[in-house]
């Protein structure tokens, strides 16, 4: 065969590859036979599952393994809060104990920080968040900026928290202010954003996502409302490219309701590095599962993922 003849063959050759994808390294897709590449070599940033800046708080490293188990309190006293925190604190499948003073109804910020020293006290062991919910995105009264800006000023110099929890939407101002006060104290910060009553499309969860890592979160949070297997499945395809393509920072993302339990389990395979769960059928959001029923799946998935 002689040179020309070698090319030409060789460049047919070529194309019918590419014709059927394989030049590509690419795959077919059953439903559409839509072509994907797929990079082989994983030498190409964008192709891998993305990496975590893991989160290391009393030997609880969040963004490593199963998503770590979160449970809030709900109480309304005092006293009750010490002992709801005290029950957690023995329970080996909690990670994670959200201290939710917003339920013990609007008092001075000094009492709160004295409450969240004594609630971190009695967590032992446990990883200690503390939130102050505010009205709109699903706590019991509104709170003004200036007020809820006060409360964390309090919690973050007079009170104990291994991580706080700051909503999104509010005065960015504050929020600036908040963040850079809990880095000089050593306290992580989640920054959250909610939706009772519909998911925002996976753009703009990852929009929302997105500004909350502008905002200085050490944990990105979102929690919308799921009316169908859709809503969660936007949740799970949002936090996913999120952790792909976006963000190296751990993540706390769920679809709340019944259409919404799966993205609560899931967290392991799409991105998500903590999940909430109910203790003695007190949850505070709807969808929460038993924290020991959420556990046995958690870790089922998690040995099933890494044989």
């Amino acid at each position: 065969m002689d040179r020309r003849s070698f090319i030409t063959g060789l460049a047919a050759g070529t194309a019918a590859l590419a014709h059927t994808g394989l030049a590509q390294a690419s795959t077919s897709e059953a439903f559409s036979k839509k072509t994907r590449p797929v990079d082989t070599m994983n030498r190409i940033g964008g192709w891998t599952n993305g990496s975590v800046e893991v989160i290391d708080i009393k030997g609880v490293r969040i963004g490593e393994g199963r998503p770590k188990l979160i449970a809030p309190t709900t109480s309304k006293t005092e006293a009750d809060l010490i002992a709801t925190v005290k029950k957690f604190a023995d329970m080996p499948a909690l990670n994670v104990i959200e201290v939710r003073i917003d339920y013990l109804g609007k008092i001075d910020p000094k009492d709160y920080a004295r409450i969240t020293r004594d609630a971190y006290a009695a967590a032992g062991d446990k990883v200690v968040l503390v939130t102050l919910r505010n009205g709109t995105d699903g706590g019991p009264f509104i709170a003004d900026d200036e007020w809820y800006g006060c409360v964390y000023e309090a919690v973050l110099t007079e009170g104990r928290a291994d991580i706080v929890d700051l909503e999104l939407f509010r005065d960015r101002a504050m929020i600036d202010r908040l963040v850079k006060l809990a880095r000089k104290q050593g306290v992580k910060v989640i920054i959250s954003d909610h939706e009772f009553n519909f998911t925002p499309d996976e753009d703009e969860i990852i929009r929302r996502l997105m500004l909350e890592e502008q905002a200085g979160a050490d944990i990105l949070k979102i929690a919308v409302m799921a009316h169908s297997p859709e809503d969660a499945l936007a949740v799970m395809s949002a936090t996913a490219k999120m952790r792909h393509y976006h963000s190296a920072r751990p993540m706390l993302t769920m679809a709340m309701g019944r259409a919404g339990v799966l993205t609560r389990i899931t967290g392991e395979g799409f991105g998500s590095d903590m999940t909430f769960a109910s203790v003695g059928g007190k949850a505070s959001a709807p969808g929460q599962i038993p924290a020991e029923d959420c556990l046995r799946v958690l870790e089922t998935l998690h040995k099933a993922m890494n044989p």
